[in-house]
Formats: structure tokens, C-alpha cells, sequence
């Protein structure tokens, strides 16, 4: 897969995760900008009574990738048809991790650690399927150009979220 579609996959993967995947997003290993573009996709197809700063920047958007007012409903609908799966196993994945911490802290044995690692791994495992069978389902609304837009879009918002990026990691 190219740095192209892997950006593609992830906006349209935002668009469908809404606020409740963020957390899934954000820890992926494989995508370490995923929160710098989460929070600045995530607007895209989200519901008509959202606050007007919100508003205003899914309208940005729509208009940079000249989204008709047709596909902005079509991905609001596919984002609200996965929300509900992906908000569960979210909610799997933070109680999971946090019993996993108790763990850790605790005397549980390697044994029960390693049990409790491959339980997030697989819920993981199934909010990425997710995320992939709704980005395929998004990426029929594109247009070619569009797609080519957002892909160029998401690069220039990469590289400023990794000039940021850097200036943290330099911090003690």
C-alpha cells in the first residue's frame, strides 16, 4: 500500500470513527501521525447539530474537496451505520487496557498478562477490520479527483503534524 492510499484509508477511517474510535486511531503503531489527522478529519461527516466551529470546518472541508451535499450524507450515513460496533469494542478496548494495567502493577502472572495482551490485540484486530470495511465503503463516494485531493491534503497536514511532532519528542 502507498503513503498515498495509507492516507487516504486513514481520513476516510476518521470520517467513520467519529470522536469514539479516536482512542483505537491514536494508539495505532503503524500510523504515528493518526491523531494529528484525526483531529483535523474527523469534521467531515459528522451531523448537522454539531457546534458551529465544527460546522464551519466540515464545511471547509467539503468545499476543498468540492464533496456535494449528496456525498457528505452518504459518508454521514456510513459513519453512523459503523459507530455503534466501533463505540463497543472502543469501550472493550479501554476496559480491557485498563484491567491489563492493574495487571501490571499487580502479581499476575506472565501467563495471565499474556492472555489479557492477546484479548486487546483481538479487539484491535477487529476495530481495524472495521475501519477497513467502512473506508471501503466511504472511498466509493470519492471521485477519483477527490481522492487525489484529500491525498494531498492529508501530506501537507502530515508534515506540519510531524514538525510538531518532533519539537515534543526533543522535550525531556
Amino acid at each position: 500500500m502507498t503513503m498515498i492510499s495509507k492516507e487516504l484509508a486513514l481520513i476516510v477511517t476518521v470520517l467513520t470513527l467519529g470522536v469514539g474510535g479516536t482512542m483505537a486511531l491514536a494508539n495505532s503503531a503503524n500510523e504515528p501521525s493518526s491523531s494529528v489527522l484525526l483531529s483535523e478529519t474527523k469534521v467531515l461527516a459528522e451531523e448537522e447539530t454539531k457546534p458551529p466551529i465544527r460546522r464551519e470546518r466540515a464545511d471547509q472541508f467539503q468545499e476543498l474537496l468540492n464533496l456535494s451535499d449528496e456525498q457528505m450524507q452518504q459518508l454521514s450515513v456510513i459513519r453512523q451505520k459503523y459507530r455503534p460496533q466501533m463505540q463497543k469494542l472502543k469501550e472493550q478496548m479501554q476496559a480491557e487496557s485498563q484491567q491489563f494495567s492493574q495487571m501490571m502493577q499487580g502479581n499476575a502472572s506472565e501467563n495471565d498478562l499474556r492472555r489479557k495482551h492477546q484479548e486487546i490485540v483481538r479487539l484491535r484486530q477487529q476495530m481495524g477490520n472495521l475501519r477497513f470495511e467502512s473506508m471501503l465503503e466511504m472511498r466509493k463516494v470519492l471521485t477519483t479527483e477527490q481522492r487525489q485531493q484529500l491525498a494531498q491534503l492529508l501530506q501537507q497536514r502530515r508534515q506540519r503534524g510531524w514538525r510538531n511532532r518532533s519539537n515534543l519528542e526533543e522535550m525531556p
